[in-house]
């Protein structure tokens, strides 16, 4: 839930009517809001789903990496760190990110719908216990 106290505004100050989102659709034609920050100094330590993507030339986001992760911004800096550092020389300039989901299995399910919807390869470094 996006409230006006979020600590993950991209900005400080910023309201929640100015946070950006975007809806993903996965393979199950489902779809999944995410919060949209930049790749510059990013830091999320919460757990949950992440996207890693590029604008194409009209603006329209194109994911470059799916996963899961316990703590978002640290599993991106180590654990996906060469994933990472290919997506930045694809053109990432930002990352989505999706918390709403509480149950690992939940998760890890709109992880491998969005990955399969957009014939990715999920990236995993499994939920702790």
């Amino acid at each position: 839930m996006l409230t006006n106290e979020s600590p993950f505004a991209p900005v400080a100050g910023v309201t929640h009517r100015d946070v950006p989102l975007f809806w993903w659709q996965g393979f199950s034609s489902a779809w999944y809001l995410t919060t949209v920050f930049s790749l510059e100094k990013f830091e999320c330590p919460e757990r949950g789903v992440f996207v890693v993507a590029r604008r194409d030339p009209c603006g329209r986001p194109v994911p470059l990496m799916v996963g899961t992760a316990d703590d978002i911004g640290d599993a991106l800096y180590t654990d996906y760190r060469e994933g990472l550092i290919r997506a930045i020389h694809a053109g990432a300039t930002e990352i989505h990110v999706h918390l709403a989901q509480n149950k690992s299995w939940q998760m890890e399910s709109m992880a491998q719908d969005v990955a399969a919807g957009w014939d990715l390869p999920l990236q995993n470094s499994g939920f702790a216990t």
